[in-house]
């Protein structure tokens, strides 16, 4: 977990700074019991720490440090390896910071060991070249918060103004690039640091019925794996609701789930197993990978929608949709209602007229009274299912007949599980909701 540590003298009070190995996944597990001598919560990590490297530290403050930044700290009082009991440390998460841009730039002086125990201080801008290691933890360049030397638990060759970080010849580091993670931030505030294809299975358990088919699932594994890398590509924040894909994890689905939760993960933990990496493309790049529940028989063309055109977002034949529970609903709403939502006059006497329908039989313009809407406008400001909707006036209320859910653009996930349903397989679907798409690893 800690790669390196410092003692510092902090205006006579000394202060233990202990830096994180990126690869370490420290945002999980923290708070399990010990099981059969394993070192499972953060207060043992550090205590094992302590113990295994000898540092002559047993009082004061600790402080945990990811990338040149304080994330934790926790107070140690006359440390004696085994009374550490309720000293959980409190965490600041902040937001995503260039490491090896800011870490540089307003460096003072590095020093660093060397091999023949000799210090080399520089002032430029540099990066290490790193010799062979035996230990598994990888050096990292990390922001120098203070100038007194730095204690390395690994050798390190001179540090020599360079352009970019290239290890030098023969060195064998072992490390965990092979496991993409995905930066998440959460419902609470917090962020955390998941696994993708961990990821994909929190994704898809929360945004398609566990109950579906299981070809259903994998169509989904790769939208959904393929939305998140289309984002993080574009450098733009992962959140867990709505407003990107729904994200939950499994203290959250176990609370959905209840008794059945381990038969429904192991079953869309094997879906997203069996497309593993799998992505959508177009013209070698991931494609804008949007997905809704249900539609009104035929999907949207994005252009309808956004404004923005894609080869492989127009409208196609969806009719599995017809027979979904989720395809046709009726909604009541106020007058009163309606009226502070849209900010008219709205009553009996109002005057409705649809102008324009899309290719697939959507609104695209409606006129009420004198002032014209997108259907895509009036669907948001009042809340609608879809744009496909009909009103009535009944009962001194509007009646909204909707059909489909969602925006209509890109797959239909009801769509995909009758055409799964059928015998379909998943490279099938995708297919028929993506066209002129690839499918890669």
């Amino acid at each position: 977990m800690f790669n390196r540590y410092q003692i510092l003298d902090n205006d006579g009070e000394k202060s233990l700074y202990l830096y994180v190995d990126f690869t370490y996944e420290f945002s999980i597990d923290f708070s399990l019991k010990r099981k059969k001598g394993q070192f499972r919560t953060l207060q043992d990590k550090i205590i094992n720490y302590i113990k295994d490297k000898r540092i002559d530290f047993n009082k004061g403050k600790v402080f945990i440090v990811a990338g040149g930044i304080i994330i934790g700290t926790l107070i140690l009082s006359n440390f004696q390896y085994n009374n550490i009991n309720n000293n959980e440390p409190k965490y600041t998460y902040v937001e995503h910071v260039d490491l090896f841009e800011e870490s540089l730039k307003d460096m003072p002086s590095v020093i660093k060991e060397t091999n023949d125990n000799k210090e080399v201080i520089t002032t430029e801008k540099v990066v290490i070249e790193i010799p062979k290691v035996v230990e598994k933890e990888t050096p990292k360049v990390e922001k120098s918060i203070v100038e007194p030397k730095v204690i390395e638990e690994k050798p390190v060759v001179e540090a020599k103004p360079v352009v970019e970080v290239k290890p030098i010849e023969e060195t064998k580091i072992e490390t965990n690039t092979n496991e993409q993670t995905v930066t998440l931030y959460r419902y609470n505030g917090t962020v955390e640091q998941i696994a993708l294809e961990d990821y994909v299975i929190g994704v898809v358990s929360a945004e398609m019925p566990a109950l579906f088919n299981a070809e259903a699932l994998k169509a989904q594994s790769v939208v959904a794996r393929t939305y998140a890398l289309k984002k993080m590509d574009s450098n733009q924040v992962l959140k867990d609701d709505t407003s990107n894909q729904v994200y939950k994890d499994i203290n959250q689905l176990k609370g959905i789930w209840g008794n059945r939760f381990d038969e429904f993960y192991n079953k869309i933990k094997n879906a997203v197993n069996a497309t593993k990496g799998e992505t959508l493309t177009y013209n070698n790049k991931y494609i804008e990978a949007l997905y809704h529940s249900t539609s009104n028989g035929y999907t949207e063309d994005s252009v309808a929608v956004w404004g923005n055109s894609y080869p492989y977002l127009k409208s196609v034949d969806s009719h599995w949709d017809l027979n979904a529970s989720s395809y046709l609903r009726e909604t009541e709403k106020e007058f009163n209602i309606i009226s502070t939502l849209m900010g008219l006059d709205f009553n009996e006497q109002t005057n409705i007229e649809v102008i324009s329908r899309t290719n697939s039989n959507r609104i695209n313009e409606i006129k009420i009274n004198d002032t014209i809407y997108k259907g895509t406008e009036v669907r948001s400001l009042l809340g609608l299912r879809s744009t496909d909707f009909d009103i009535r006036f009944e009962n001194g209320k509007a009646v909204f007949t909707t059909r489909g859910y969602g925006h209509g653009v890109g797959m239909s996930q009801y769509g995909a599980n009758g055409m799964a349903n059928e015998g379909y397989n998943y490279q099938q679907i995708l297919a028929h909701y993506y066209p002129n798409t690839n499918l890669k690893n």
